[in-house]
């Protein structure tokens, strides 16, 4: 049997780090103490030394001075920020992905919203929730763009790991996805770049009314 290479270890610990953060096995304010990782995931310290710095780089665990390590804490202000990106970056995704419209996986995602209608019922709030993550999500992915793509593979880690439940209603946001999806249909590029993009700088908008919590 082959033995695993250091860097593969090292992605392996990192995984199981991320992991453990979306499972909530180590959660936002956390004190990190290597040793302890090291002893749980059953590994020596190189690799969580390695897996920590990238969690370092990657925003999501910072030095306190002589305090130590810790999970970071993402604020409301921090969220508005990140959303604020995503709005232009998702209408960019959104413009390229309407520059092949007839691509199957393109159109799939404009029905991921037809079966629901407003008011929604409660009971389907987090059927909602899965379609609305799919659908920002595939239109970042079939845009194709790396860029996009390396920024929002960290938002969305982000927003996994520190968002519980929707900021908006459904009730509010579905009737925004239906005309979203309605001028992508129509062919109306400006039209759906411009929706998508108001979209989530309304929810930028509820962060900024929003109790830190």
């Amino acid at each position: 049997m082959s033995r695993i290479s250091r860097d593969a270890l090292g992605d392996l610990v990192y995984d199981q780090i991320v992991r453990m953060l979306l499972n909530h096995d180590l959660e936002p304010g956390e004190k990190i103490l290597k040793k302890n990782l090291a002893d749980v995931i059953g590994v020596s310290q190189t690799p969580i030394n390695e897996a920590v710095s990238r969690l370092i780089s990657e925003g999501i665990i910072e030095q306190k001075g002589r305090s130590g390590l810790f999970i970071r804490i993402f604020t409301n202000k921090d969220m508005m920020e990140l959303f604020a990106v995503r709005a232009g970056l998702e209408g960019t995704a959104l413009h390229l992905c309407m520059e092949e419209p007839e691509n199957p996986r393109f159109k799939r995602v404009l029905n991921l919203f037809d079966d629901f209608s407003y008011p929604l019922p409660e009971e389907r709030f987090l059927e909602y929730q899965k379609r609305d993550q799919e659908f920002h999500g595939e239109i970042l992915k079939i845009s194709g763009n790396r860029v996009i793509l390396d920024f929002i593979r960290n938002f969305e880690f982000i927003l996994r790991c520190y968002q519980k439940g929707l900021i908006r209603s459904p009730n509010e946001t579905l009737m925004e996805h239906k005309s979203i999806v309605e001028a992508i249909r129509s062919g109306n590029t400006e039209q759906a770049q411009q929706l998508i993009m108001s979209h989530h700088w309304k929810t930028r908008e509820r962060l900024k009314e929003m109790p830190e919590s």
